[in-house]
């Protein structure tokens, strides 16, 4: 049986019980009657899902890491696009990257900027660090190497094409910076910082931070678009731990958020206000790591286009996760929400979209005999207005994994999820997608 065959075979599956999911069940019906499946072919092998996002004129690239036997090669970095009207597409799959490092930055146009280092089919020995101009149909041109050598990378991006890489040499102590303004070519790189792990993050305006580890407290830079680099500051008193993740966020208006912690220990979040002052607050004393943010960050920080900042979480405790929401002030956090109390509950994704709307995805355990684990993914989504509607996205029967992606269709107000879910002993991704929001 041809792969694609297979994958049509899955899909039919999974097809199935939703109907008759949505038949006999009165209170499923209800609670997925706005929801609706888009297959998505030839995609099996995923490893984990990466990114997610939309352009302006109402496109969608996902990519992902995969391996799959009997494909040439074995490994590689898998893209999709969904065009406005719904349909989804395979582009050709990215090749001289290494599939796992794999960064696709989308734009409000119609282009996309992939980071990642180098790896994979055609790829070069050297680690380092590379970049490609693309468009939101998933090609890419030519690699451009910016660094040789690289442990480790980070990313972040504007709407309009500005951008920011950061990275750690296998042969520095520094963390160095090359950055570029939409149109042109990255500047000549820099040494910011001395660290063995970072975030990035940019708003639409082209405000930047550079945040690390660095000791029991937290380091970072914060650059204006069209100023320079600002001195070091330092903020928090945390216990010493090697393991801590951080990711960040930063909002229109200027709002810097940056979010620490480890899997099985403390999360937390620092918030910079306006006078430039930074406070740190903890969250939780047992956290898990979520499925996306900087290199699993347990701590998922978001922003909407008001300049509302958000931290979502998942606290770990013996009998049930709680999946949590909190906004962010210029104090920290506020207003606590456990959007799902359930065995087993990790987060996944958080997404922000037109109207302020929010969006949170999640996975939870249905029954731990067998393996592997059966588990369903959930999706919480927020109106203006309004309080969260919760939905079980994964119909009975099908079984899914962790690490949904989520974002938001820009014209229609749409929530966008996929999904990896199992073919046999491998995986494969599919998309459910929302109802609009009510006039």
């Amino acid at each position: 049986m041809s792969p694609e065959t297979s994958h049509l075979a899955a899909v039919r599956r999974w097809l199935v019980p939703v109907v008759a999911l949505l038949a006999l069940t009165h209170t499923a019906t209800a609670a997925a009657a706005g929801w609706q499946i888009e297959p998505i072919g030839a995609s099996e092998g995923v490893h984990e899902l990466h990114d997610l996002a939309f352009d302006g004129h109402g496109r969608a690239l996902l990519s992902w890491d995969a391996a799959l036997q009997g494909h040439v090669p074995p490994t590689f970095a898998g893209l999709a696009t969904r065009d406005p009207a719904g349909g989804w597409q395979r582009p050709p799959d990215l090749a001289g990257v290494d599939p796992a490092s794999a960064q696709v930055h989308v734009f409000s146009g119609q282009q996309a900027l992939l980071v990642g280092r180098q790896g994979g089919a055609g790829g070069s020995a050297d680690r380092g660090v590379v970049v490609a101009d693309g468009q939101t149909d998933g090609g890419f041109g030519p690699l451009r190497v910016l660094s040789k050598f690289t442990a480790s990378f980070w990313s972040a991006s504007d709407a309009s094409g500005d951008a920011i890489v950061a990275w750690k040499g296998e042969r520095s102590p520094f963390l160095t910076v090359s950055e570029r303004t939409a149109g042109h070519a990255f500047s000549r790189p820099r040494d910011l910082a001395i660290g063995r792990s970072a975030t990035v993050a940019m708003d639409d305006r082209g405000d930047r931070v550079l945040a690390w580890p660095d000791g029991r407290r937290i380091s970072a830079r914060v650059r204006r678009r069209g100023g320079a680099w600002g001195p070091i500051e330092h903020f928090g008193h945390l216990p010493a731990d090697r393991d801590r993740r951080l990711s960040s966020v930063v909002a229109p208006g200027g709002r810097v958020v940056v979010t620490w912690g480890r899997d099985g220990g403390d999360c937390g979040v620092a918030v910079r206000d306006a006078h430039r002052v930074w406070r740190t607050r903890r969250l939780e004393a047992h956290c898990a790591s979520a499925s996306v943010g900087d290199r699993d960050a347990p701590v998922i920080p978001v922003a909407d286009a008001t300049g509302a900042t958000y931290v979502a979480w998942t606290h770990r405790t013996p009998k049930a996760n709680s999946v949590t929401l909190a906004r962010v002030g210029a104090d920290g956090p506020v207003g606590r929400i456990v959007v799902s109390r359930q065995r087993g509950a990790i987060l996944d994704d958080v997404a922000t979209g037109p109207g302020a709307a929010l969006a949170i995805t999640w996975s939870a355990v249905l029954s731990q005999t067998g393996a592997p684990l059966r588990t369903a993914t959930y999706a919480a989504v927020r109106r203006a207005g309004a309080g969260f509607q919760i939905d079980r996205l994964s119909p009975g029967g099908v079984l899914v994994d962790r690490g949904s992606r989520v974002a938001f269709q820009p014209l229609t107000g749409q929530a966008v999820v996929a999904i990896p879910y199992r073919v046999g002993r491998t995986l494969a991704v599919g998309a459910v997608v929302g109802a609009p929001p009510s006039p």
